[in-house]
Formats: structure tokens, C-alpha cells, sequence
């Protein structure tokens, strides 16, 4: 057993190493990692749930997208990318995990890797290959192996299994009873625990939160979804300067009819919708950035791994300094025209089942 104090190793995941540390200052680390695994070869389907309490108890070779207060696995399936208060996993899962909740606990082994991004982490089973983890309290149990390497940051790192490749932890506290290869170690004055770090995380669930909806909407509504997304791919200047009006002129129109008192109610639905417009805006522009992408790379995907990969890309680059800031305006005003296009182009639709009731 070998400890060294290092930035960097010449194993694969170490490889990664700056960038990860990155990425984990800046709370990118789960968007990072989401975009490694955005692109699951050979999936065999896709099941979402979302609620205040999800316990999955029927087996499924899906891939399954879960997001909720108590997230509770209890039966197995094909990989797990879950968002909640708190991530329990305790029945097997065969592929990767994808995890970001106030505590993670991994009780049951998984096939794949896991990516794992919390308040707590406790690792209690067997991870077949690699295991990336960001958290305030990580633990590694008696009962752990992780077959390959493990890079992990946290507040406090205890480990007391056996990692079979190479151990590297960023942290401020470090025990170690395990084994491991190679133990690469870099002491650290911050937690992830401190202010900074919770606003990280917290914009973080709101990303996630974000990315889930989007896949809902895929599911559910696919073809008003998609309609829009080719909206935005098709001039798209001219949907950004409507976008932009939209925008502006929503909210003019808003206070105009909350001065009138009339119009409160009104004005009510209208911030209700303008609203729902923005939050929407930014999930057409992230499909219709997977779309160039994929078709770019020649890839052969399905329509929700299409847009994770751009969901992924767009939110990172709207966490670039300053440019970022621009890059989500100009996504947002895409978004927002498009919108108003797709629903003018629906009007027709909605009116002719009033021309038969007159």
C-alpha cells in the first residue's frame, strides 16, 4: 500500500483529475459527470418518476430517471440517475449511478460506475468499476469494493474498505483502515459545506430538477416538445429577436394590467405563463443543441439522450464567467420565440374545433 500527496496520476480516471477538482469547486461536478454518461449504448428504454416520495419496487432493464424528497430503490434495473432529499439504493443495479441528494446511501452493488454528489455518501456494496464522489461526509464501509479507482471530495473522508485501483481524495479530513493500489491524497481548507458550497448545490437540484422535467416532457408530450425544438433551429435570429420582445413585452403588458386592477387577474396568468415560457425556454434550446451535436458526431441516439447531452453542455457553458450570463440570455430569448412560433402555429389547430361549435 502506497500513500502519495499528488495532484495527478497516470491511471485513467486520474487522468481527469484537474478537471474534476474543477468542476468540484464550482459545483459543476454532477453536470460534468452526467455528460460522460450522457450517451448509454445500447439502452433498451427509459422510465421517469418523479414525486414527493418514489420507491421503485417492480424490476426493469430501463434505464430509470427519478427525482423526489425520498428516492428508494427496491428492486433492480438496468441504471439509476436520481435526484432527491435523499437517494436510497438497495437493490442491485446493473449498469451506472447517477446520484445528487442531501444523503446518498449505496447498499446494494451496482455493474457500472456511480457518480455521486450529496450532503452524506455512504458506499456499502460493491461497485464494479469506477466511483466519482462529491460530498460533505463521504464513508466507504467495511463491506465496500470498488473494482476500479475512486476519486472523492469532501469536508471528511472516511474509508474502511478496499478500492482496487487508485484511491485519490480531496478533502479537509482523511481516515483511512482500507485498502487501495495506490492512495493519492490532497489536503484541502474548505468544505463543501459552506455557504458557497450550498449555493453550488442548491442551484445544482435546480438543475437536475430541470433536466427531469425536460424528460418528462419528452415523455409525455413529445410532439408539441419536439415541434418547438424545430423551431428553434430554424432562424434562429429572427426567434431570438421575437424572443426578445416576447420578454420584454410580457412584462410591460403585465403592469399595465395589474395598474388597472381589472386586469390583476389577467396579469396573474400572464406572469403564470411568461414564467412557464422561461423556464421552458432553455430545455427546446438544449434539444436543439443535442441535436447538432449528435448529428455532427453521427451519432445514433435516442430523442432523450439527445437532449441530456445538450441539457449537459448548455448548463456548462452557462456556468462560464461572464460569457455565461450572455449565452443564457441568448438561450432564453431562442427559446421564448420559438415558443410564441410553435403556439401561432398551433392556433390554427385550437380554432377550428370552435368554427363546428358556432
Amino acid at each position: 500500500m502506497e500513500v502519495r500527496y499528488a495532484s495527478g496520476v497516470c491511471r485513467e480516471m486520474f487522468i481527469l483529475a484537474p478537471v474534476l477538482q474543477v468542476c468540484m469547486k464550482k459545483g459543476w461536478i454532477l453536470l460534468f459527470i452526467l455528460l460522460l454518461v450522457a450517451v448509454p449504448w445500447g439502452v433498451q428504454g427509459l422510465v421517469t418518476r418523479s414525486g414527493d416520495q418514489v420507491v421503485l419496487r417492480e424490476e426493469t432493464d430501463d434505464d430509470v430517471v427519478v427525482s423526489g424528497g425520498l428516492v428508494q430503490l427496491d428492486a433492480p434495473v438496468g441504471s439509476l440517475m436520481a435526484a432527491g432529499g435523499s437517494v436510497v439504493v438497495n437493490a442491485p443495479v446493473r449498469g451506472d449511478v447517477v446520484a445528487a441528494g442531501g444523503s446518498i446511501h449505496i447498499n446494494a452493488p451496482v455493474g457500472g460506475k456511480v457518480f455521486l454528489a450529496g450532503g452524506t455518501v455512504v458506499i456499502n456494496a460493491t461497485i464494479a468499476r469506477n466511483a466519482l464522489v462529491y460530498a460533505g461526509n463521504v464513508e466507504i464501509t467495511p463491506e465496500s469494493v470498488i473494482g476500479g479507482d475512486a476519486v472523492i471530495s469532501g469536508g471528511t473522508v472516511t474509508h474502511r474498505g478496499e478500492v482496487r485501483g487508485t484511491l485519490s481524495v480531496s478533502s479537509q479530513e482523511f481516515s483511512r483502515t482500507g485498502g487501495a493500489g495506490t492512495v493519492h491524497f490532497v489536503p484541502t481548507h474548505e468544505r463543501p459545506g459552506t455557504l458557497g458550497g450550498m449555493f453550488s448545490l442548491a442551484l445544482l437540484f435546480f438543475s437536475i430538477g430541470l433536466m427531469v422535467l425536460g424528460l418528462v416532457l419528452i415523455r409525455v408530450a413529445p410532439g408539441p416538445f419536439f415541434s418547438t425544438v424545430k423551431m428553434v433551429r430554424e432562424q434562429p435570429l429572427v426567434k431570438g429577436v421575437v424572443g426578445l420582445a416576447g420578454i420584454l413585452g410580457g412584462i410591460v403588458l403585465v403592469v399595465l394590467l395589474a395598474v388597472t386592477i381589472i386586469g390583476l387577474p389577467i396579469a396573474l396568468l400572464g406572469i403564470f405563463g411568461w414564467c412557464c415560457g422561461l423556464l421552458l425556454s432553455t430545455l427546446f434550446v438544449s434539444a436543439a443543441l443535442g441535436q447538432a451535436v449528435a448529428g455532427g458526431m453521427n451519432w445514433n441516439l435516442r430523442e432523450w439522450q439527445v437532449f441530456i447531452i445538450g441539457f449537459v453542455i448548455l448548463q456548462l457553458l452557462f456556468r462560464v464567467p461572464y460569457l455565461g450570463l450572455v449565452i443564457l440570455a441568448a438561450a432564453a430569448c431562442l427559446g421564448f420565440g420559438a415558443l410564441i412560433y410553435a403556439a401561432a402555429a398551433c392556433r390554427p389547430l385550437l380554432a377550428e374545433p370552435m368554427k363546428h361549435t358556432l
